[in-house]
């Protein structure tokens, strides 16, 4: 009778992880740190109507079992004055490619370890061939990316009372902004843009909200407080990782009407994280789907939703009770459960729970396929069709 494989780890495995994971921690930790010239971390848009690029980006937790390759080369783009939607189901490595856009991933266990992260900068203009100069956010140290963060790029978190300090005013915490990325405001004119980005969040009473604690808001409130300080600092990109989460339906459709009303009046993009395909498919005008930590579908929303080729992407909208579903039938679920993400194979992630698999999916992971100009997928079954 063959053996049952015992899960766990040996005491010299442990220790080998151990001594492994302070080794990888501290050399990156030293990267953040580290003082260099600005030319070393500029590079160039291949698009420069893009905000922003993501280009085989890599983000590892260090973990006491072995490494987790939370984000394992994402790449897509966001372009300037649209709205990019990102779905997946918990733990596809969303937030986390938020958070390293923002140089906020939990350190020192979470690391980025490899990519690039190009964000389109109007501070430095053109190269001598013409070419549009960015910032690689990836190799930005630490100390500069305060410069970016909260003024350039900003983000609306899931729980705004995680985010919202209960011991200081909203409008101490929204003057603090100003103060932060423009040192030569003084106090009435912290406390003059601080009202009028409540009044443009749709706050009735901003004098009333501006003196208040966050704990004496409603949800709602809060995370209209929550907008109007990512708005404060006129940025480019506004990254909202699940900014309706916590509310209810009615909120929950203002505060996703005050977003699309917001875009369309600064001109600025925004990174949309949700599970709810219904907003997805009202606010995006670009869809990215990921699955263990991969981008395995991209495309325009139309695209996505009324041509989803992989087969977890249309799983995703099976999942999902319509109107018209008969009540007697129990609601579809995906088969199976998402792979350990410590060691993962270099096979398609997705096969043990896919209908469809072919003998081609035992081999490494697929490459990503172009389906039309604007729709990619990273399926063998749409590399044998395009083999035909």
């Amino acid at each position: 009778m063959e053996k049952k494989k015992q899960n766990y780890l040996s005491l010299r495995e442990s220790r080998k992880i151990i001594h492994y994971n302070i080794k990888q921690m501290k050399y990156y930790e030293r990267l953040k740190k580290r003082k260099v010239n600005p030319s070393f971390y500029t590079t160039v848009m291949k698009d420069p109507n893009n905000i922003l690029e993501i280009e085989n980006l890599d983000t590892n937790f260090f973990t006491d079992n072995g490494t987790v390759k939370s984000v394992n080369g994402v790449s897509f783009s966001i372009p300037k004055g649209k709205v990019v939607g990102v779905v997946g189901e918990s733990g596809c490595g969303k937030s986390v490619t938020s958070l390293s856009i923002m140089q906020l991933v939990q350190a020192p266990q979470g690391q980025i370890v490899g990519g690039t992260i190009r964000f389109n900068t109007d501070d430095l203009g053109m190269n001598e061939n013409g070419e549009k100069l960015a910032y690689d956010i990836a190799k930005m140290p630490m100390k500069d990316m305060y410069n970016v963060r909260g003024k350039d790029i900003t983000m609306i978190f899931q729980e705004p009372m995680t985010s919202l300090n209960p011991v200081f005013t909203i409008g101490y915490q929204l003057d603090e902004v100003m103060f932060i990325h423009y040192p030569q405001t003084t106090k009435e004119e912290a406390k003059k843009h601080s009202l009028e980005m409540l009044n443009q969040v749709g706050i009735s009473m901003p004098e009333r909200v501006y003196s208040s604690y966050p704990h004496e808001l409603s949800g709602g409130m809060r995370q209209r407080v929550m907008i109007a300080m990512a708005l404060a600092g006129n940025p480019k990109l506004i990254i909202a990782d699940e900014p309706t989460t916590a509310l209810d339906v009615t909120i929950q459709a203002q505060i996703l009407e005050l977003l699309k009303s917001i875009q369309k009046k600064t001109g600025c993009a925004i990174m949309l994280i949700t599970h709810d395909l219904g907003v997805i498919a009202e606010t995006a005008d670009e869809v990215v789907v990921m699955y263990a930590g991969r981008v395995i579908e991209k495309g325009t929303v139309r695209e996505i939703f009324h041509n989803p080729l992989h087969p977890y992407t249309i799983g995703l909208q099976k999942s999902k009770p319509l109107i018209n579903t008969d009540t007697k039938e129990p609601l579809y679920s995906i088969p199976g459960q998402v792979p350990n993400p410590i060691n993962m194979p270099n096979t398609c992630f997705f096969k043990d729970r896919c209908s469809r698999c072919i003998n081609k999916c035992n081999g490494e992971y697929p490459k990503e396929v172009q389906v039309s100009d604007t729709h990619f997928v990273s399926c063998y079954l749409y590399d044998e069709k395009e083999g035909e």
